[in-house]
């Protein structure tokens, strides 16, 4: 559950980091483009006033400017300045509302507007207009409110940032309580399983011994010899179902020690090469020699068998078989390909369900149950690593990577 919890918390990271991103982004470019059509408004009301900010009185209620918050101070608050050209081209500079410009730099960026294609803009810190009439060029420098939205986005990005750290670590806290009926759940669950198959175990006991005496008195039949099938298909299936209830009642394994993986997995093929021999397949081996890892020797050895056997049950006739072993720098990768039919439509993530069969060629025809797969996958993550099933046009790979890295900290025992 420490799994379920974690995703819960960084679910919540997540969105409350999304969330508060938008937010911070969606007032920041509303602010900024309220700036701007301010400016804007500005600019078309100086060229209206002949390239001087009227008092409020002067302006006509009914145009239609976007300065809701004008008032008597507006006027001399207002940073601007004017170039004004003649009909001989002759330049009128009015730079008296503004200390950062002269004369000779107004009429140069004026010069170089009107030259655009554009009659609004931004040139450095300032909004322009130019006149329909082109006659004049005003800039009116709004640099102190984008400067207040810049301020303004970073203390929202300061206090988002709490925020989010808030929240993550009281969600954190409390999922503990959130997660606790899963909890409750899944160990009721794997305790009705450890209880059915220990109690199972008795009568298939029993009805074991009871076929082998009427087989040893009456001889053998066709009815004992189902019996005694089925039989031990249940026993096969309940033994899977502990080891499995067992792997998923730990987070870490114990009795680790060096494994040599290739010759592992050399042998775990070769228990099952006749198999393949009576179905003519090819066997491709690219095994590198001496693959060291830590980890527990049963484990991976029922790793290993588990995607040779499966691969023996599904592979088709005069098939191919191909099974690699190397190790690189964070982990060591097993790969095991087999051609079989490939049902395109089928999710192959849900192979290592319990009990899930992708397609009517995986029936129980085959000897399996369905459980093999997630106990390979168990075993793979609690060696540090991963497993998938990668369909092709012709077949099906199973890529493992298990840890370079394990060491043995586990006090439970697997």
């Amino acid at each position: 559950m420490k799994k379920l919890r974690r995703k819960i918390v960084l679910g919540v990271f997540i969105s409350a980091t999304v969330v508060f991103a938008l937010t911070i982004l969606i007032v920041a470019i509303g602010l900024n483009a309220e700036i701007t059509q301010r400016a804007d408004s500005m600019t078309q009301l100086i060229i209206k006033n002949n390239g001087v900010v009227p008092m409020k009185n002067e302006i006509d209620q009914k145009d239609d400017f976007r300065l809701y918050n004008y008032n008597e101070e507006s006027p001399f608050r207002m940073r601007y300045f004017t170039v004004k050209y003649d009909s001989n081209n002759h330049v009128t500079v009015d730079v008296e509302h503004i200390a950062s410009i002269n004369e000779g730099k107004a009429v140069a960026m004026a010069d170089i507007v009107r030259m655009s294609d554009h009659k609004t803009g931004e040139y450095g810190d300032y909004r322009y207009r130019v006149s329909n009439s082109d006659d004049m060029v005003v800039f009116v420098d709004y640099t102190y409110e984008y400067s207040a939205v810049d301020t303004l986005t970073i203390m929202l990005i300061f206090l988002a940032i709490i925020f989010i750290l808030l929240i993550t670590v009281l969600f954190w806290f409390l999922s503990s309580r959130i997660v606790k009926p899963f909890e409750e759940n899944s160990r009721m669950q794997k305790q009705f399983i450890t209880d059915a198959s220990h109690e199972l175990k008795t009568p298939i006991a029993i009805i074991s011994a009871n076929a082998e005496v009427l087989a040893y008195k009456n001889g053998e039949s066709e009815w004992l010899s189902n019996i005694t099938t089925q039989v031990t298909r249940i026993s096969e299936l309940v033994n899977e179902l502990l080891t499995l209830n067992r792997l998923e009642e730990v987070d870490e394994i114990s009795d680790i020690e060096p494994v040599n993986l290739s010759e592992l997995t050399k042998n775990s093929c070769a228990d099952f090469e006749e198999v393949f021999r009576s179905k003519n397949v090819q066997m491709n081996y690219d095994i590198q020699p001496d693959v060291i890892i830590n980890g527990n020797t049963d484990q991976l050895k029922r790793l290993v068998s588990v995607l040779v056997e499966n691969a023996s049950k599904y592979t088709s006739e005069e098939g191919e078989l191909r099974v690699s072993l190397r190790k690189e720098f964070r982990y060591t990768s097993l790969s095991v390909y087999n051609t079989c039919k490939v049902d395109q439509d089928a999710d192959y993530k849900h192979l290592f369900d319990r009990f899930y069969r992708p397609d009517s060629s995986r029936t129980s025809s085959t000897g399996g149950h369905g459980i093999g797969l997630s106990i390979a996958k168990r075993i793979a993550v609690l060696h540090g690593g991963s497993i998938e099933a990668v369909p092709s046009n012709d077949g099906l790979s199973f890529h493992v990577k298990l840890s370079n890295k394990l060491r043995s900290h586990s006090k439970k025992k697997v």
